[in-house]
């Protein structure tokens, strides 16, 4: 390809400029996360095992997009787990934090509402643990990662109820 010479530099620099801005976009995205994750606070019940619950029970200011998180032994089994008032889970995550303990994670499908109270519960080995903790007031100010996930996560869901071969290309 024979270019001019004064346009050479020109397409060197945007070809750079592109890369970098798309090196420093992907990054900002995928460190993002949609979700607020909760401190937590270790919790033992009555068969002497330690658990971190997230948020910690009692915490107040707790921000609106906050998941619920469990950490426990891998052999503890956790069961019915139930937020009150009403809280849909869109899905659960699950990592490895230590040889033998998982981190439990319930992602809410929609935001926590504003200056509530919410009630935890869950049953770990048979034995029921629940724990409280109030949101905050504040509005939320999402990030570009918040946004990001929910486009793609709708765009999955209207594709499964709509039983298309959907394309990331074909959102419009």
């Amino acid at each position: 390809m024979n270019l001019p010479k004064k346009l050479r530099p020109v397409l060197i620099l945007a070809v750079v400029f592109s890369v970098v801005f798309l090196v420093a976009f992907l990054a900002i995205l995928v460190t993002q996360s949609p979700y607020s994750m909760p401190a937590s606070q270790v919790v033992v019940i009555d068969r002497g095992m330690d658990f971190s619950l997230g948020p910690p029970p009692n915490a107040t200011n707790v921000p609106l997009n906050t998941a619920v998180s469990v950490e426990a032994l891998a052999s503890a089994g956790l069961n019915d787990l139930r937020i009150t008032p009403d809280v849909s889970i869109s899905w659960v995550g699950s990592t490895t934090t230590g040889p033998l303990t998982y981190l439990n994670l319930f992602y809410p499908s929609e935001l926590l509402k504003p200056s509530t109270l919410y009630n935890v519960s869950v049953t770990i080995m048979n034995s029921p643990v629940s724990w409280v903790f109030t949101t905050t007031n504040e509005p939320l100010k999402p990030s570009v990662g918040f946004f990001c996930h929910q486009q793609i996560l709708d765009f999955v869901i209207n594709c499964r109820l709509s039983n298309r071969n959907c394309r990331f290309g074909s959102l419009v």
